[in-house]
């Protein structure tokens, strides 16, 4: 149902009527994200603000109105983040805009709608980079990122998203617009350290899912870009073999950009599928491969890193494969090619990202293919190294959504999959609704989030329910 059109006459009036749609068919395409078996819902109306006064008034007249808010930027999100409330409203943040460097605090301002495409492009004039790139990079914005704390290539050496955070502008629920970082005091030369006036405000909106307030600016660390780099595939007979090799790379500070690592009936499945369309050459894999790409600014660096990882593979009984093409195309092709390996099948799929360390990654695979095999699904699961002692794992379940009875069944797979990997000791990726059935024994915690949500949005209007639901 639209939205009054009193009501829609005040949004109107704050943002510019060209900005407030009611739409049928513009309604429509915000029911829905990249996420799948979820269902869509219909907004009331899609608001398009310029900058953080206009989000403020937004969320004013929003509160004045009980109205349900989705924060959303560019809609690539795959776990329901950004489905709208029904009677809700959708703002769309893709028109703030503005990219302002730092060159000499190593640091960089972005408006919520700077997709990853636009800032890496920008950042490559002046031989830099921000060095975590999500698998949706060409549309995904990096304070949509941010919100959900997401990690991809080049999570491997850096971390998640929020570790790459100097500080926030957030417009808070009641249109309260605060800086956070070291940019909160006015005199401030710029973005040049996070953990500044007290408590580390700027992590309360990491990873929050818009349930807090909704990021209007980002600030974020830049790196030198990288010139040199090694592709290389690593071939294990055991997984207790592959997943030691995982941590012998980190313990020798070799800068694996992208540490990947794959099942060998999960590559039979790739090469079937992807090994043409992508260019990889068939090889004989093992048990378990490593996929690593390292990268270094000075090229000495990159050969002793190379020379490392050679040995230590081959000190651990596993075997170098020489093929380059795979780890290249994960690293040179970031920006499209795991959407096209992700869509280039055809099949629909939903998928549920978490965090294991690199010991745990087989517990997380054994779930995930044994919840294949119960429900007699087709797909995969493979895993990336997300940080100083963290992997990136998922299942990737591929089901035809005109099947209703098989989009339900995916969906109990899914929730059983949530509870098998919590209790093998994974923590979400995000703290989406996909997860808020399988938290168990973390009673304290959650009462303390929802604590946190209602002293700043006692009127629920931010993304309710989305938080864990919360």
């Amino acid at each position: 149902m639209a939205i009054d059109k009193k009501i829609a006459k005040e949004f109107e009036n704050a943002v510019g009527a060209e900005y407030v749609s009611t739409r049928p068919d513009v309604l429509l395409t915000y029911s829905q994200t990249a996420s799948m078996a979820v269902e869509p819902v219909i907004p009331s109306a899609v608001i398009r603000p310029a900058n953080a006064k206009e989000v403020s008034q937004i969320l004013k007249l929003a509160n004045k109105h009980r109205i349900p808010v989705t924060p959303r930027s560019g809609g690539s999100s795959l776990q329901g983040e950004a489905i709208p409330k029904p009677g809700g409203i959708v703002v769309d943040l893709l028109r703030l805009g503005g990219i302002t460097l730092y060159e000499n605090l190593r640091s960089v301002t972005v408006g919520a709608g700077v997709t990853y495409g636009e800032l890496d492009k920008f950042l490559a004039k002046h031989g830099l980079f921000l060095p975590v790139y999500p698998e949706s990079s060409l549309v995904c914005t990096v304070a949509g990122n941010v919100a959900v704390n997401g990690a991809g290539v080049g999570s491997s050496l850096y971390g998640c998203t929020g570790e790459m955070v100097l500080g926030l502008e957030v417009v808070l629920p009641d249109g309260t617009i605060i800086q956070t970082g070291s940019e909160a005091n006015p005199n401030s030369p710029g973005p040049f350290i996070r953990y500044a006036f007290g408590p580390d405000l700027t992590g309360l909106f990491i990873g929050s899912l818009g349930s807090f307030g909704i990021i209007t600016k980002v600030s974020v660390k830049t790196f030198k870009r990288m010139k040199y780099f090694d592709y290389n595939m690593y071939g294990f007979d055991t997984v207790e073999l592959a997943e030691q090799f995982l941590i012998e790379i980190k313990q020798n500070d070799i800068n694996g950009l992208f540490t990947s690592i794959y099942s060998g009936e999960v590559l039979d499945l790739f090469m079937d599928m992807l090994s043409e369309e992508l260019g990889f050459p068939p090889f004989e894999h093992a048990e378990r491969t490593v996929s690593m790409t390292i990268g270094r600014v000075r090229e000495d660096m990159l050969e002793s890193d190379a020379k490392l990882a050679r040995e230590i593979c081959e000190r651990l009984g596993g075997r170098v494969l020489n093929v380059r093409e795979m780890p290249q195309q994960e690293w040179e092709g970031r920006f499209w090619n795991f959407v096209r390996a992700s869509y280039i099948h055809g099949w629909h799929w939903r998928t549920l990202y978490h965090h294991q360390t690199p010991t745990n990654s087989h517990k997380s695979v054994d779930i995930i293919m044994d919840a294949m095999d119960k429900y007699r699904f087709l797909g995969h699961t493979a895993g990336f190294q997300s940080g100083h002692s963290s992997m990136n794992l998922y299942p990737h379940l591929y089901f035809d959504p005109q099947d209703k009875d098989e989009e339900e069944k995916v969906v109990k797979a899914h929730q059983e999959i949530a509870k098998a990997l919590f209790k093998s000791g994974a923590v979400p990726f995000k703290l989406a609704e996909f997860w808020k059935d399988a938290i168990e024994d973390m009673d304290e915690y959650m009462d303390f989030l929802k604590h946190i949500k209602n002293s700043i949005d006692p009127n629920n209007i931010m993304n309710p329910g989305v938080l864990g639901g919360i």
